[in-house]
């Protein structure tokens, strides 16, 4: 692909992307419990009872403190794409009641308002992610599109996340499509965190993300021997000479078979100012001692520091925070910065955590707030269409997310209480505690068919996504962001909130009438 146009795509409208050709052709994007119910609010005359569900999750996948949020406009352009009609041949297959089939016939848009965090941004356990508005009948149907457009992408973001953290500046290359659940989309929300480039053809062509590709150790094995293979690499590829180094023995052979092939092109590299990006990449072995004692033999034998090292190999957060800690105690830091990883499997399959349980609950319905409560505390939902901030300290450090009413003022409420022990409660009349702006916001709604509102915050391109995580990441300390045993995060509920939770929870009612 031509530079030019990968920029372009960068920088268009991730949305407009998605609009002309979307992750999958699914026609009947439903989970069938879904139609079956929507069918029943049909036939007992509940369907058009006003809903609001609430997207959050209750535990961050990879024992981490928060998720990275991934799939807002994926969902937003899924919801303003689909039909009605679309279902009206499986729903006659499937034998639904012809008086449902009739009204479906008369349906085509979903009537829908979407709140929601910003894209790619940090969120907490309990805290609302989207809040939907919509018929009890749609809010049925909606719920599919949400759990399938956020929960999976999310996941991967949140991984990538964790290998960013640990990389820190070295380069990231995402090598994950053969092995992906959904290739598209494990290579598209990687890039949310900071890769350099894909391995994945289709994503590059789709979104302009950077290809990039080394070589498989069957080029070498298709040669006759390692150093022709290398010389013939290099002479087709003079301006990405790095080469696979450990398909015989990484040291003895590959090392110093590849310090010959770069002799022998040296004009040719030079040529193509390419000199200064020679390298090799390493995948097996003991990285950490290789990536050492590879650099220091290829830097005395050509003479110049601009050697770089690619290892893979089944990497993920733990063992790059391994290799960087074990090239640390080595004293070899100065190493580091000629060093990048390329990660595949355990980041395009969010290794570790086989799912992000997203969960989308019925939060109020006609005017009255609903909740399920469970025997498992952490189960028990928080009732009522919320809104959540961010509370920091006088130095601008992360103290606690705070969820309250929507029609709370933040200004006016007085003290904040751990939704799991009223014992650890904080008082918000300190001078030293700043507040947020309230982190979600109208992003679409289609209520008026006719005039269908999609907010630019969902309509950014991928170079402006990418900035939604810096912000809140700065405020938190480091011991939320380290890989293990990092902090929890505290979320709060306003006094409010917490006692009409309470309330319930002791009546034993998962509805309460508004007052």
């Amino acid at each position: 692909m031509e530079d030019k146009l990968s920029k372009k795509l960068l920088n268009t409208s991730l949305i407009s992307i998605l609009s002309k050709d979307d992750f999958s052709n699914e026609t009947i994007p439903f989970d069938e419990y879904h139609l079956v119910m929507a069918q029943t609010d049909f036939i007992t005359n509940k369907h058009e009872q006003k809903a609001v569900k609430t997207y959050f999750y209750r535990v961050p996948p990879f024992a981490a403190s928060y998720v990275v949020v991934a799939g807002i406009i994926a969902f937003i352009n899924k919801i303003n794409s689909f039909s009605f009609k679309n279902i009206v041949e499986y729903l006659e297959r499937c034998n639904y009641k012809k008086e449902f089939i009739d009204y479906i016939k008369t349906r085509d848009k979903l009537n829908v308002e979407v709140f929601s965090v910003a894209e790619n941004s940090i969120v907490f356990p309990g805290e609302p992610i989207l809040i939907i508005r919509s018929s009890l009948l749609d809010s049925r149907l909606i719920e599919d599109f949400v759990l399938h457009e956020l929960n999976f992408p999310s996941l991967i973001a949140t991984k990538w996340n964790r290998i960013k953290t640990v990389s820190k500046s070295m380069p990231l290359f995402e090598f994950g499509r053969r092995r992906a659940q959904n290739s598209l989309k494990a290579s598209l929300y990687s890039y949310y965190s900071g890769v350099v480039s894909t391995s994945n053809c289709e994503a590059s062509f789709r979104f302009g993300i950077k290809a990039s590709g080394t070589m498989g150790h069957e080029f070498i094995q298709s040669s006759d021997n390692e150093r022709e293979a290398f010389g013939s690499f290099i002479k087709g590829n003079p301006t990405t000479p790095i080469l696979l180094v450990d398909t015989i023995n990484t040291l003895e052979s590959g090392v110093v078979h590849a310090i010959e092939a770069f002799r022998d092109n040296k004009e040719l590299l030079i040529k193509n100012n390419s000199w200064h990006k020679i390298g090799i990449r390493i995948d097996s072995g003991d990285l950490a001692y290789l990536a050492v004692s590879s650099y220091k033999k290829m830097k005395e034998s050509l003479g110049t520091d601009d050697i770089n090292i690619i290892l893979s190999n089944d990497l993920d957060e733990y063992n790059i925070e391994s290799i960087i800690n074990q090239i640390k105690f080595a004293d070899e830091d100065s190493i580091l910065q000629h060093i990048s990883f390329g990660v595949g499997t355990r980041g395009a399959t969010g290794w570790g955590s086989p799912a992000l349980g997203g969960i989308c609950k019925l939060s109020e319905l006609n005017d009255r707030y609903i909740m399920k409560i469970s025997n498992n505390s952490i189960k028990t939902t928080i009732p009522g269409e919320c809104r959540s901030a961010t509370l920091t300290n006088s130095y601008g450090e992360y103290i606690t997310t705070l969820i309250y009413l929507k029609d709370e003022n933040i200004e006016d409420i007085k003290y904040c209480v751990d939704p799991l022990d009223d014992t650890n409660f904080m008082e918000l009349s300190d001078k030293g505690i700043n507040c947020s702006k309230e982190k979600q916001h109208l992003v679409y709604s289609s209520m008026n068919e006719k005039e269908i509102f999609i907010d630019e915050a969902v309509q950014l391109s991928l170079t402006d996504i990418r900035k939604n995580q810096e912000a809140i990441l700065s405020t938190l300390d480091w011991t939320y962001k380290r890989i293990l045993n990092p902090h929890r995060a505290k979320v709060s509920l306003s006094s409010k909130l917490f006692e009409l939770r309470s309330s319930m929870i002791k009546s034993s009612n998962f509805y309460k009438p508004k007052d």
